[in-house]
């Protein structure tokens, strides 16, 4: 059954995603009056469809891709139907700029596709760990982590890495991912003084993503009024350190922890407003097991219909930027290639979506589809990107390429993809746990 949900649901990402990009090409190219011949979702053999004027919508046997044919286009030698050549309706004949719209189209849609999902989750509106955008403070560092042997310890402020200010855990969080096995210079707070702490990151065996072994406050978000929580004297914003000698780097820690205290009081160092406290606290069985009263402090994102438009744009903006900054990193190798998802992870993560609800489902869609638009974009033939900036040599040259040059771009550009799609299967692979310790 697992499985099934993973493959249903990779297809279902697939699918929409695959679907948008393709008929921007096609809507983009009818809107010219170009003779589109097939707008078909995945490849190989024809399995149903229907036809819209001159083109053919299909379904085909492999639903790992999709494609527009369009009269004339490049290396189209084998047109459907010829009789009707020469009537301007080539993609061919048509000015560069019709052309650079319908390759640029594509791209583009997964960018609407993307702020479409997203804006219509903020209008709905979701609540989301408030840890993300707290100041970086530290709240629990992990045994024998670089974190620990650099001498850091809970409620350290990490003010800045390597001198780029962090105002957030997401931009600590981010900043520390992408520099595995790399010396940093932390600028840390630790009561009013301030210095500056040498650090260097570890590279996580599976992702090979960085981490020096610190983690976010775990913020209690609320107090339930008579439990042993609001008895105890605990507030909603105070941070949890410890339960007895249990270290707290995450709400789903608290539970089992105080599940296995039998009744018997439990001591909690906290942290309110810059010192640490400790309370004592005796949990009591609601009928569901024992508990103390506490909710995870989340904040929730939902905003009027052009709020959440903004909102969204917002968000892609900052994805297209770390998604260019993840790229320069990999093409200077201060990252590994196994950082990168291919179609086993993106399998992988559909079914785990799928399991968490339609609304993790469709996350997914919105975060993969602006991550095929921008890849899209890269300067490589048959990429939509290695198009474009053929026509853009072509416009500034004021003439064709010859068919000699175009092959040449083509044949090189094909190469780097295959040894990109190479890399990316290699990453995939390597994350299998049967598979791990067989490969370098």
């Amino acid at each position: 059954m697992s499985f099934l949900t993973t493959t249903l649901a990779f297809v279902f990402v697939l699918g929409i995603i695959i679907f948008v990009h393709e008929f921007g090409h096609l809507i983009t190219a009818k809107a010219f009056g170009m003779r589109v011949f097939v707008f078909s979702f995945g490849f190989g053999k024809r399995l149903f469809g229907f036809k819209w004027g001159e083109t053919d919508c299909r379904v085909s046997a492999v639903p790992l891709g999709g494609y527009v044919k369009l009269e004339g286009e490049g290396d189209d030698l084998l047109s459907e139907d010829t009789s009707q050549m020469g009537d301007g309706k080539d993609f061919l004949s048509r000015p560069r700029w019709q052309r650079f719209l319908v390759y640029l189209a594509g791209p583009t849609m997964n960018a609407v596709l993307t702020v479409t999902v997203l804006a219509v989750f903020y209008m709905i509106g979701f609540a989301v760990d408030a840890s993300r955008f707290d100041r970086p403070i530290i709240g629990a560092v992990d045994a024998g982590s670089p974190a620990e042997k650099a001498g850091l310890v809970p409620g350290d402020e990490i003010l800045a890495i390597d001198g780029k200010p962090l105002p957030s855990w997401e931009e600590a969080q981010y900043q520390i991912l992408l520099s595995p096995d790399k010396a940093l210079n932390l600028r840390v707070r630790r009561g009013g003084e301030e210095r500056d702490v040498a650090v260097r990151s570890e590279a996580t065996s599976k992702e090979q993503v960085g981490r020096i072994g610190v983690h976010p406050l775990v913020r209690v978000g609320e107090v339930m009024p008579g439990a042993p929580a609001e008895e105890a004297g605990l507030r909603p914003d105070d941070a949890i350190l410890r339960i007895d000698d249990k270290v707290i780097e995450t709400f789903g820690d608290i539970p089992p922890a105080v599940q296995g205290a039998d009744g018997r009081p439990l001591s909690l160092q906290i942290w309110r407003h810059g010192e640490p406290l400790t309370l004592s606290i005796t949990p009591r069985d609601d009928g569901s097991g024992l508990r103390i009263g506490i909710t995870p402090k989340t904040v929730l994102k939902k905003f009027g219909p052009l709020q959440a438009v903004g909102e969204a744009v917002r968000w892609s903006w900052d994805m297209t930027r770390q998604t260019f900054d993840v790229l320069g990193r990999l093409v200077t190798a201060q990252i590994s290639p196994k950082t990168m998802m291919g179609p086993l992870g993106i399998a992988q993560a559909s079914g785990d979506a799928a399991r968490g609800g339609a609304g993790s489902l469709f996350f997914l869609v919105a975060v993969i589809s602006l991550q095929v638009g921008i890849l899209n974009l890269l300067p490589l033939v048959p990429l939509d990107g290695g198009h474009i900036a053929i026509l853009g040599l072509e416009g500034i040259a004021r003439r064709d390429l010859s068919p000699t040059v175009k092959s040449w771009v083509m044949n090189a550009g094909a190469a780097v993809i295959f040894l990109l799609i190479g890399l990316v299967l290699y990453s995939d692979i390597s994350k299998l746990d049967f598979v791990r310790n067989l490969l370098p």
